[in-house]
């Protein structure tokens, strides 16, 4: 008996209390505003102010520059202290925290998050106070429809480009960096599900003599977006892009490399997935390699409570009411060991501002 006393008092112990648990709620509701105080804070160009006056401004002069209400404005900066976006000196005055002048004021920075927090607030939240009807219906809402509304889409913040460079540049490459030397000499790239092309538009800087073929099935704020940009910048002789349905491929051994990049967990329905991995491996010459980045999304319970996933199960969830289903690893694996790639590799690497990413690695030798 008291064995079994202890026992208990030991699972009692081990167990969050009811106060530790309401914290928990309480900080997901901060974080909450949290997002719009930040949303708020890009949208009047606040940060762009505070980044411009490093040893501190105080909100009346912030009211003044930006032609807001000064009242409002000493709540805000006070509440922007609160959630450590800014720091206090003397006088009353403020200036960024450390960071924050990349993350928030710097929209050509890649590491900038101020669209993202926006888009939270003005396109995620909305679409999210629907989900209670979605969920008892089951309705299924339209993927293309939203990018076609979605402004970053129609026209990319500055960082957006500086991002895919990054992402090239320090994830991809270094893992095949035989594909850089062969772009240099001509090669060829596919990039399907190419968007407003901003991958393209920056391999095209890099590797002057590449030829680049993009394919997407979206045109309003995708590949309406990348022509104009590629006319406007001159590269109609390098890059090509044009509209296809992934599963309708029909290049052969063509290309030196295919690209997906947060596009996979786009094709639906999933039984489409392994036929568009056959055509991504039809159309690779040998040796050509397929390299897919998206969000890594967990392949078991106990990894849902790891952070490296966090970026994967929000994906998710904002994306389920378009029918997006996240791959894991493992499904991952056998779809292109049955499409014919091998070797095949899988790593997990940074991708701010969204989060964790994976990126397969699958070679037709």
């Amino acid at each position: 008996m008291a064995r079994q006393e202890r026992s208990q008092a030991g699972t009692a112990s081990s167990s969050p209390s009811i106060e530790e648990q309401a914290d928990l709620l309480r900080n997901f509701r901060r974080g909450l505003q949290a997002v719009h105080v930040i949303a708020t804070g890009v949208q009047l160009g606040l940060f762009e102010q505070l980044a411009a006056h490093p040893k501190g401004i105080s909100y009346q002069e912030l009211a003044e520059l930006t032609g807001c209400h000064a009242p409002y404005l000493r709540v805000w900066c006070s509440t922007a202290y609160h959630y450590r976006l800014l720091e206090a000196v003397a006088g009353g005055r403020f200036h960024l925290a450390p960071q924050m002048d990349s993350l928030l004021a710097d929209r050509a920075s890649p590491d900038n998050m101020a669209t993202v927090m926006v888009s939270a607030v003005t396109e995620q939240g909305p679409r999210m106070a629907r989900y209670r009807d979605y969920i008892k219906s089951g309705e299924v809402g339209s993927h293309a429809e939203a990018y076609g509304r979605n402004p970053t889409r129609l026209d990319p913040p500055k960082n957006q480009e500086a991002l895919h460079r990054r992402m090239w540049l320090e994830r991809m490459l270094p893992k095949v960096p035989e594909l850089g030397e062969r772009l240099a000499k001509g090669g060829r790239l596919l990039d399907v599900g190419c968007g407003p092309g901003l991958l393209l538009l920056q391999l095209a800087v890099m590797y002057p003599a590449a030829q680049l073929v993009g394919i997407d099935v979206v045109e309003a704020g995708g590949l309406e977006t990348a022509r104009r940009l590629i006319k406007e910048r001159g590269f109609e002789s390098q890059i090509t892009c044009q509209p296809m349905k992934a599963e309708e491929m029909a290049f052969r051994e063509e290309f030196d490399a295919v690209v997906m990049t947060s596009v996979f967990h786009e094709i639906l329905p999933v039984e489409l997935r392994e036929n568009v991995l056959r055509c991504c491996h039809r159309g690779l010459k040998r040796p050509g390699v397929l390299l897919v980045r998206d969000s890594a999304y967990p392949g078991s319970l106990e990894e849902f409570h790891d952070p490296r996933f966090g970026a994967g199960v929000f994906s998710q969830y904002q994306e389920m009411t378009w029918g997006t289903v996240h791959p894991t690893q493992e499904e991952r694996h056998r779809m292109l060991s049955k499409a014919g790639f091998a070797p095949i590799n899988h790593y997990l690497v940074s991708g701010p501002p969204q989060g964790m990413n994976y990126l397969d690695v699958a070679k037709k030798l």
